[in-house]
C-alpha cells in the first residue's frame, strides 16, 4: 500500500498556502502611509535602492521578535478551537477596518518628501526597527491581524513559523522595493495619483481577506457545536 500525502499543518499545500497568504495580508501593514513609508522614500531619494533593502531587514529583525513570542509563549493557547475563532474574527474585523480606512482615505495620500540627510548602513537597519517599532499602527497590526493569522492558519512547528515569517518580509519587501524602484528611477515615475489608485486596489484585496478570515472564525466557532465538551476543553 502506497503511503498516503501528508495532510498535516506542516504539509506542502499547507505550506504553500500560509506562505502565499501571509504574503497577501502583508500589504495591509505595508501599504499604509506611515513612519516607514516616510523612511524608505527620503533615504532612497538620498541614497538610492539598496536604502530600502537595509531598512527592511531591520524591519525583519523585529518582526522575529513578534513571531517568535508566538512560537515559545503563545502557541499552546492559540491552539484551543474557540480562540482560534475568536482571534480569526478578530483579525477579519481588523482587516476590514483597514482595508475600508485605506479606500475612504486614499484620496488624500500624498509622496511629497524632500530627500533625507543620508544615513550610515548600521543606522538604516536601526531605523527600521526603531521606526517601525514607533508606530501604534504596527503593534496594533501584529496584536489583532498578526495573532489572528497565526490562530487561523494553525502554527504548531518551527518550520510553520519560518514560513509564516518568510511569506510575510516578501509582502513587505515586494511593497516597499517596488515604490524604491520607482523612486531610484525617477521622482516623477509614481505620482500621487498613480499611488492613489494602487491604495485603492490594496483596499480591495484587504477587505477580500478580511472576508476570508471572517468564514475561517465562524467555521471554526461553528464545528465547535458538533464536537464533545471534553473535545475542545
Amino acid at each position: 500500500m502506497s503511503a498516503a500525502a501528508p495532510t498535516g499543518p506542516t504539509s506542502p499545500p499547507r505550506l504553500a498556502r500560509t506562505f502565499g497568504l501571509a504574503w497577501l495580508i502583508a500589504f495591509t501593514g505595508a501599504a499604509t502611509p506611515g513612519p516607514l513609508l516616510a523612511l524608505v522614500i527620503g533615504q532612497v531619494l538620498a541614497t538610492g535602492f539598496s536604502a530600502v533593502l537595509l531598512i527592511m531587514l531591520g524591519h525583519a529583525l523585529l518582526e522575529v521578535l513578534f513571531i517568535g513570542g508566538f512560537a515559545l509563549g503563545l502557541t499552546q493557547h492559540l491552539q484551543r478551537p474557540r480562540l482560534r475563532g475568536v482571534l480569526a474574527l478578530v483579525g477579519g474585523v481588523a482587516l476590514a477596518w483597514m482595508g475600508l480606512d485605506i479606500l475612504l482615505h486614499a484620496r488624500q495620500a500624498t509622496l511629497a518628501a524632500n530627500a533625507a540627510q543620508a544615513m550610515a548602513w548600521p543606522l538604516l537597519i536601526l531605523a527600521g526597527a526603531a521606526v517601525s517599532l514607533s508606530n501604534p499602527y504596527f503593534t496594533g497590526w501584529w496584536a489583532t491581524v498578526g495573532a489572528g493569522q497565526v490562530a487561523a492558519f494553525d502554527l504548531r512547528r518551527g518550520r510553520d513559523y519560518l514560513v509564516f515569517w518568510g511569506g510575510h518580509e516578501m509582502g513587505d519587501i515586494v511593497w516597499y522595493a517596488f515604490v524604491a524602484a520607482l523612486l531610484a528611477l525617477g521622482r516623477n515615475l509614481l505620482s500621487d495619483s498613480t499611488y492613489q489608485i494602487l491604495l485603492r486596489a490594496c483596499g480591495v484585496l484587504i477587505c477580500l481577506l478580511a472576508a476570508v478570515f471572517l468564514v475561517l472564525g465562524l467555521r471554526c466557532l461553528r464545528n465547535l457545536r458538533t464536537t464533545t465538551p471534553a473535545a475542545v476543553a
